[in-house]
């Protein structure tokens, strides 16, 4: 990747070989690749960004189904348009000063079709449609399918900031337009979309006081005038490394989840962490973790025990560890801290490189200090 072009032009040029192999699928390697150049226009009170690409697919199959050809290859261009405004008033607030935004924004994206319904299907899925899939390129994730678009987004986020510029309140409203039917399909048996608009999608969130956030979601069809899924979450966090969370999740005819997370200390440079998800839908279980992490000044242990439910009446544990040495390296899993941040909204290491975020906690007394 390259910034800056002469003073204007942004470039990527990500590839990708995979090789893929299974004991009763179709079998074979994908190689793959996807420039793409953007000239971003970007002002204070504007951004302007024009973006163009290719993804180039090639197949090369050891054990194809019947009917399907060992060698394929796919090139398919795109383009797409990102712009957006930003304007701003002075607010009152229960009688706070605050500065309110109001960021309307419109994303174009055109992509050619091509008939994919040979190539396999090795890891790819359809997007789960959020806020952010609205501003994506393919609707597909994974390296199998790029999706034709002739389609406009638009949506408006209003915010309100304090003094510091601290985001003490937002609220976002979104929905994408068609302008064709689409035509390619996860699996040839696909159902495709016939609609000219999206459901909408609409969120709130903030902070009170400084310690205490929320988050709202919802998607609302309008073509049956009701929701199909909603979320709503609370987090109380009064300082680093001291966190709990609660949330709800519902989508219709699929999931009612419940969910309930924190890092908290016990005692000196001891910490807990948690996490437990239950579906009301499926009474039982879908997450259970444990953990504990011990800060012992130049190094730090964690130790987290997972229970995750993989599918109906599948379930799969793992223990995993690290001990890291500050500044030296580390013994054990990367994915301890991976898994943490994941499960655990607002998870702080205890040791950050910045010992200005040092937890209260570990932080050393001064001598007047009881």
């Amino acid at each position: 990747a390259r910034n800056e072009i002469g003073g204007f032009l942004d470039t990527a040029v990500p590839a990708e070989y995979a090789r893929f192999t299974h004991p009763t699928f179709v079998e074979g390697a994908r190689a793959s690749i996807s420039p793409w150049v953007s000239a971003p226009l970007l002002a204070p009170g504007y951004f302007f960004t024009p973006k163009v690409g290719f993804r180039g697919v090639t197949y090369n199959l050891t054990r194809a189904d019947p009917g399907q050809a060992e060698r394929q290859d796919y090139s398919i261009p795109w383009m797409s348009l990102d712009s957006g405004l930003v304007f701003e008033r002075n607010s009152n607030w229960f009688g706070r000063n605050l500065t309110q935004t109001l960021e309307p924004r419109l994303y174009y994206v055109y992509a050619g079709y091509r008939n994919q319904d040979q190539a396999p299907l090795f890891d790819t899925a359809l997007a789960d449609f959020s806020y952010a899939q609205l501003f994506s390129e393919n609707r597909f994730i994974g390296g199998d399918r790029f999706g034709d678009a002739n389609q406009v987004t638009l949506a408006a986020t209003t915010r309100w900031l304090n003094a510091g510029g601290q985001e003490l309140m937002r609220a976002t409203l979104g929905q994408r337009y068609y302008f064709e039917s689409e035509r390619v399909g996860l699996t040839p048996t696909s159902a495709l979309r016939v609609s000219s608009d999206s459901d909408w999608l609409a969120s709130v969130g903030g902070r009170i006081d400084g310690k205490w956030g929320y988050d709202g979601s919802v998607q609302y069809n309008p073509r049956d005038s009701r929701t199909e899924r909603f979320g709503v979450a609370l987090r109380y966090s009064p300082e680093i490394a001291k966190v709990i969370n609660a949330s709800y999740r519902f989508q219709r005819d699929v999931l009612k989840q419940v969910g309930v997370s924190a890092q908290w200390p016990i005692s000196s440079g001891w910490y807990v962490v948690g996490r437990y998800n239950y579906s009301l839908k499926d009474e039982d279980l879908l997450e259970g973790l444990a953990g504990v992490e011990y800060n012992g000044g130049c190094w730090v242990f964690r130790g987290v025990f997972q229970r995750l439910r993989a599918a109906t009446e599948v379930t799969s544990s793992q223990f995993l560890f690290q001990l890291e040495f500050n500044g030296f390296g580390q013994i054990g899993s990367d994915d301890t801290l991976t898994l943490l941040r994941r499960s655990v909204p607002g998870y702080s290491v205890t040791n950050p490189a910045d010992q200005t975020l040092v937890p209260p906690s570990l932080r050393p007394r001064l001598p007047f200090q009881a």
